[in-house]
């Protein structure tokens, strides 16, 4: 698989920190700065090792998600080619799905991740180096008990292997074992412009107008359906209603 470039994805990373730099002073007493990592910087190395240092870490990138079925991509999605959930619509119409069987791993934690830097050269990393895909596995390795906020802005990064006695097995799990207390994350592949647009209302809503974690989303969702109403777009729920939290509503 190959992941296409995003380009939403470079101008949202920028928007949210220049938010956190304009409005983060509001809720933070210790002068936090904001890091913005892009392109060749955007690192499994870099994200282990300042991910554990921040309140907020927030991912815009493509997201996988191994189910028992894959489908095509749609385009202009943050999802990958094969691997996206069978079930993702566009405005009602249902991505064409093709058959796949696979044997399912003994780790249900390595059937999801995200695409960082140097993934589409993954199959040139030798033994022990970054391959470019930071699964789950080794996100729920980390200690990420200082972050507040862990927000998916991928595809699918709220899907998981369900597994009895144990429930959804995937990036949120990951997460939250790592510790950190809210996890944002997507229920279906995401269109790329609405999603950078969804997480800027979002940012909007929790540092300008100190919303806590329920109702900075539910702001999110209406900002964004009044604006793609006024511009005469579709106001599909495909659009507005990927994204959900689980862990602290504060």
């Amino acid at each position: 698989m190959r992941f296409d470039p995003l380009p939403g994805t470079r101008v949202e990373a920028e928007a949210v920190a220049s938010l956190w730099r304009q409005l983060g002073a509001g809720i933070s007493s210790t002068g936090d700065s904001a890091t913005v990592l892009t392109g060749a910087n955007a690192t499994e190395s870099a994200f282990k090792t300042l991910g554990g240092r921040n309140r907020v870490l927030h991912l815009a990138t493509h997201g996988f998600f191994l189910g028992d079925n894959c489908v095509t991509t749609t385009i202009g999605t943050r999802s990958v080619g094969g691997l996206v959930s069978p079930n993702t619509t566009v405005d009602s119409k249902p991505a064409r799905a093709t058959a796949a069987g696979r044997t399912t791993p003994q780790n249900p934690l390595v059937l999801s991740g995200l695409a960082l830097a140097g993934a589409n050269r993954r199959a040139s990393a030798a033994p022990g180096e970054e391959d470019g895909i930071l699964t789950a596995e080794e996100v729920a390795s980390m200690n990420l008990q200082g972050v507040e906020w862990a927000v998916l802005s991928a595809c699918d990064t709220g899907l998981g292997t369900v597994t009895a006695g144990e429930g959804v097995l995937g990036l949120r799990r990951a997460f939250q074992i790592a510790g950190v207390h809210t996890v944002i994350m997507s229920l279906w592949s995401v269109e790329d412009r609405a999603t950078r647009q969804w997480m800027e209302a979002l940012y909007q809503a929790r540092l300008g107008d100190h919303l806590d974690t329920a109702d900075a989303m539910r702001q999110a969702s209406l900002t964004l359906i009044r604006e793609r109403r006024a511009r005469g777009q579709s106001t599909h729920p495909f659009y507005w209603a990927a994204f959900v939290a689980a862990g602290d509503w504060r």
